[in-house]
């Protein structure tokens, strides 16, 4: 390419860099910026009762971690990994949009994303059986939220977030 060619291709770009407004700018660095805007508070490993009988599943919906939002302004969950120690946690967060400031409930079992009439945010990951650890004294699990597009892979790799527990008692939430 001659001189003259890639002055004018320099000259383009700079003017369509100048083009930009800082506030297009700044919104854009604020979406691409996710690391770090949920986080875990609580969590409830183990539920109250049974977790089987008769080989059924019980009260999935009762085994769940909390998020918050901690950031000022809406937040898609979408994509962020709970990856958990001691096992394969799997899935990734469903697609929400966790308003500034609040927190939702992250349900190991089936139902529709939704805010309830107290103005819980409730969602479901869909699994058909318990996946947090109940009893973990030979290894501390450590439940871990990652960023999207991290692995699910045991590792704090990506990591925004995690909270941890031992023995897990019947229907106890603890705090992260």
């Amino acid at each position: 390419m001659n001189r003259a060619i890639r002055a004018a291709a320099l000259s383009t770009a700079a003017l369509s860099l100048a083009a930009l407004s800082p506030a297009a700018l700044s919104a854009d660095a604020r979406a691409a910026s996710t690391t770090g805007a949920l986080m875990i508070t609580h969590v409830r490993p183990n539920t109250s009762g049974a977790d089987l009988r008769d080989g059924r599943q019980l009260n999935l919906n009762g085994e769940y971690f909390l998020i918050r939002n901690v950031t000022s302004r809406t937040v898609n969950t979408g994509g962020y990994v709970p990856d958990i120690t001691s096992n394969t946690y799997g899935r990734v967060l469903p697609s929400y949009d966790l308003p500034a400031g609040a927190k939702a409930y992250v349900h190991t079992g089936s139902g529709t994303n939704h805010r309830d009439g107290s103005g819980w945010h409730h969602l479901y990951r869909g699994y058909a059986r318990h996946v947090l650890p109940n009893d973990a004294r030979s290894r501390t699990p450590d439940l871990r939220l990652k960023k999207p597009g991290s692995p699910d892979d045991n590792t704090s790799t990506g990591s925004v977030s995690s909270c941890n527990w031992n023995l897990a008692a019947d229907g106890t939430t603890y705090a992260c």
